[in-house]
């Protein structure tokens, strides 16, 4: 049995506290959020044995063998770094961390003590997402040449999520006093990781943020000083040119994630927002490149993260992805807002 615990009981804690339970073997005995009440609560409707406003307490008083980590993005090194201390192989949403230095410092941490470790990154949770990395890195598709790949989202000008301007879990996303990097560090984080991961690594970066005029500056605590849309060129370490760029405007689009990969041979085509027998499409072989021919990609299911991360525990071997590896997407972060701020390329640097 793999006893797990979740430090942070806010909106993304309910998925983690699904998931961990639907998986065989696996037991959330307890949770904790700093929040007076929240994780009793919590616990109760979760049917969780016991909740707790103190991390260290929990960790001192549960046999632990795991800790997920749902809380703010600010909250992610301390609680992981006091994980690990202990022992405790550790899950953390994304973005790994607040910055380049603590995420560095928490992949350290976790190499020195030798526990295993996963970044939540959910957009490689579909077959399709998976079958596309496996496609590329095979070589079928040849020299990969370019990269377009976007996220987009329309909550800031339609109320099909719910009303921004009277929902804090919407306003803080807009904040940066309240921890936020804006739509780079909330939809960009994901669209980076999903490039990383079915193209490879990042070589160099050049960025620019928008904030855009919301015709009003702040509500309440919130002021509105973070980017709402981003574009950034990447030039891969594979030697590949690539565009990315994500919204919080895109009109029409609710949510929607895809990515186009074009080598000499071959060309894939990634949309998460088709239905899953067309999500990945190919264009490969004489004839399809000679007459633009596609065609869906038969995609086999695959676990999501949440069951990699348990499996991994279960074999004693890392899996998707290490904390090595989510520091790595950070350095894109904070190479996108230093190439914003100094209007330049950055080249990004390997710890």
């Amino acid at each position: 049995m793999i006893r797990i615990a979740i430090a942070g009981t806010g909106g993304m804690a309910q998925a983690h506290s699904r998931r961990f339970q639907e998986l065989p073997g696996c037991r959330v005995t307890a949770c904790c959020d700093i929040q007076p009440g929240r994780a009793e609560q919590f616990a109760k409707t979760h049917g969780i044995p016991k909740g707790y406003t103190d991390l260290d307490e929990m960790l001192a008083v549960e046999s632990l063998d795991a800790i997920t980590i749902a809380a703010s993005d600010r909250a992610h090194a301390p609680i992981a770094l006091a994980a690990i201390r202990r022992g405790l192989h550790v899950m953390c949403e994304k973005p790994l961390a607040d910055s380049l230095a603590n995420a560095r410092r928490m992949a350290q941490a976790a190499r020195k003590k030798g526990v295993l470790t996963a970044v939540n990154f959910s957009y490689r949770n579909p077959a399709a997402t998976q079958k596309a990395a496996q496609i590329v890195r095979s070589g079928r598709l040849g020299r990969i040449m370019h990269v377009e790949g976007s996220y987009l989202q329309s909550w800031l000008i339609s109320p099909a999520w719910g009303d921004w301007h009277t929902t804090p879990a919407f306003l803080w996303r807009l904040s940066g006093r309240h921890g936020s990097l804006g739509t780079l560090g909330d939809i960009g984080v994901h669209l980076y990781d999903l490039a990383h991961f079915v193209v490879g690594p990042f070589d160099a970066l050049t960025c620019e943020l928008k904030v855009f005029d919301k015709g009003v500056k702040r509500i309440g605590e919130y002021v509105f000083d973070v980017n709402d849309s981003l574009v950034t060129t990447v030039r891969f370490a594979c030697g590949a040119l690539g565009v990315l760029h994500a919204s919080r405007w895109a009109t029409g689009q609710s949510n929607t994630v895809s990515l186009r990969v074009f080598g000499d041979r071959g060309a894939i085509d990634l949309n998460l927002d088709r239905p899953a027998e067309s999500q990945l499409r190919i264009c490969h072989g004489p004839k399809a490149v000679v007459h633009s021919q596609w065609k869906d990609v038969a995609c086999p299911p695959v676990p999501d993260m949440y069951a990699r991360f348990i499996h991994s525990i279960r074999r004693r071997q890392q899996g998707q992805t290490s904390f090595d590896e989510g520091a790595m997407i950070q350095s894109y972060l904070h190479g996108s807002l230093e190439s914003a701020q100094r209007g330049r390329w950055v080249k990004i640097k390997r710890a």
